[in-house]
């Protein structure tokens, strides 16, 4: 198709689509000719993850084009959470003693295990964890043993079937795109999902 199509069924402007093209995160066409070049669903596709990236995650380009990797498919880097080191500096200098940070974790390990899965206690992303319960304890609303084996429960289903779908796609840039979507949206669909639920308990409840 013509950059005139793309446009039309990626629903991204020309001048955006020649700006993604000249900084490397959308991958060329085909040349046809001396002013003429050829686009196919793999572009479209493309657009439309970064699309999703910027209007509904709210990322940077730096950030789409880290998640995202290389648009041409030759070996899609891991993707990372942007701002999680940004948000780790922040939250261990405010939230919690190392008293208080050390028996969350220890519920942390203790809940994984009660599951029959294995964490390691000093990943970053234990850090993250324990740092949001410290908060709620702090806020004097700290999750019991019941909420707490729910939100590891509701975390690893997602990831499992996130898990599950990125593997379909092979080592290829639509693993990366897969990957980059579900962790930088995949929050925001878990919070709105929550917000539903809520909801419909709240209906079941009281129907009137």
């Amino acid at each position: 198709m013509r950059i005139s199509e793309l446009s039309r069924r990626s629903e991204v402007g020309i001048s955006t689509i020649k700006f993604y093209l000249r900084s490397g995160l959308l991958h060329a066409g085909e040349r046809t000719g001396p002013n003429q070049t050829r686009y196919d669903e793999s572009h479209v596709r493309r657009l439309r993850v970064i699309r999703a990236l910027i209007d509904v995650g709210g990322l940077s380009l730096a950030s789409v084009a880290e998640l995202t990797g290389d648009p041409d498919g030759r070996g899609p880097r891991p993707p990372r959470v942007p701002g999680a080191d940004s948000w780790r500096s922040c939250a261990a200098g405010v939230v919690g003693d190392e008293e208080s940070r050390a028996r969350w974790r220890r519920r942390l390990v203790t809940a994984f295990e009660a599951r029959g899965r294995r964490v390691d206690a000093v990943h970053a992303d234990v850090d993250d964890l324990v740092s949001v319960l410290v908060a709620m304890e702090v806020a004097g609303l700290p999750p019991d043993d019941e909420v707490l084996a729910a939100y590891l429960r509701a975390g690893g289903i997602v990831a499992e079937a996130e898990a599950g779908q990125i593997a379909k796609a092979g080592a290829t840039a639509e693993c990366a795109e897969r990957a980059a979507v579900s962790i930088a949206l995949g929050a925001a669909a878990l919070v709105a999902a929550r917000r539903l639920a809520h909801d419909a308990i709240r209906l079941d409840r009281d129907p009137s």
